[in-house]
C-alpha cells in the first residue's frame, strides 16, 4: 500500500537542463525544418522552368491573351564621327626567331661574325630585339651558362642595329636528342613589332 504524500513531478532534472522556458529551444527547430522545407519546394520548383523554353501550352495562352500593342516611337540619336584610332605602339612578338650559331672553340672575333651572319635578314630588314634568350649547349649547368654569356657579351657589337637596348638572359641546354651536339648556342629573338 501506498501512502499518500506530496507529489513530486517525474523530470525535475530535465527541466533544469532546458531552462525554465523550453520553447526558445524547439523555436529553433521549427525555424531550421521550415527552411528545409522551402529548399525543397524550391528546388522542386526550379527544376520544372527550363530558361528561354516556354511550355506550348503556356506559348499559346499568352498569345491568346495579348492585345495587340501599339508600334513604339522610334528614337534617332545621332552621334559625331568616330576619330580616327591612332596607330598601335609598338609591342614585343609572341613568337621567337629562332637562330642556332656554332661557338664551340671559337674566338670572340668568329663569333661575332657568325651572330652577324645568322642575322643579317633581320638587321636589312630594320628588325630589333626586344630581348634574347640564350642557351648554350653543354653537357653540365655552368659550362651552358658560360657559354651563353661569352655569345651574349659579344651580340651588342655583332649586330648593333638589332641588338642594342636589348635585354639578355643566358641559360643552359643540356646534350639531349633535341640538342645532340654540344657547343652550338640556340638564340630566341623576341623583336618588337611597328
Amino acid at each position: 500500500m501506498r501512502r499518500p504524500g506530496p507529489r513530486v513531478p517525474l523530470r525535475p532534472a530535465l527541466r533544469s537542463q532546458r531552462g525554465e522556458n523550453g520553447t526558445v529551444g524547439l523555436a529553433g527547430w521549427v525555424f531550421a525544418d521550415a527552411l528545409l522545407a522551402l529548399t525543397i519546394i524550391g528546388l522542386a520548383a526550379g527544376g520544372a522552368v527550363h530558361a528561354g523554353v516556354e511550355a506550348p501550352a503556356a506559348a499559346a495562352a499568352v498569345a491568346t491573351a495579348a492585345p495587340t500593342a501599339t508600334p513604339a516611337p522610334t528614337v534617332t540619336v545621332t552621334a559625331p564621327a568616330p576619330e580616327p584610332v591612332p596607330s598601335m605602339p609598338a609591342g614585343v612578338a609572341q613568337a621567337p626567331v629562332v637562330l642556332e650559331v656554332l661557338v664551340d672553340g671559337s674566338n670572340d672575333d668568329e663569333v661575332r661574325a657568325s651572330v652577324a651572319a645568322a642575322v643579317g635578314d633581320l638587321a636589312a630588314q630594320g628588325r630589333r630585339a626586344a630581348f634574347v634568350l640564350t642557351f648554350g649547349t653543354a653537357g653540365d649547368p655552368a659550362a651552358g651558362t658560360a657559354l651563353a654569356r661569352r655569345v651574349n657579351a659579344q651580340l651588342d657589337a655583332a649586330a648593333p642595329e638589332v641588338f642594342a637596348g636589348s635585354a639578355k638572359r643566358d641559360f643552359w641546354r643540356a646534350v639531349n636528342a633535341q640538342s645532340p651536339r654540344a657547343g652550338v648556342v640556340q638564340l630566341e629573338l623576341y623583336l618588337i613589332q611597328s
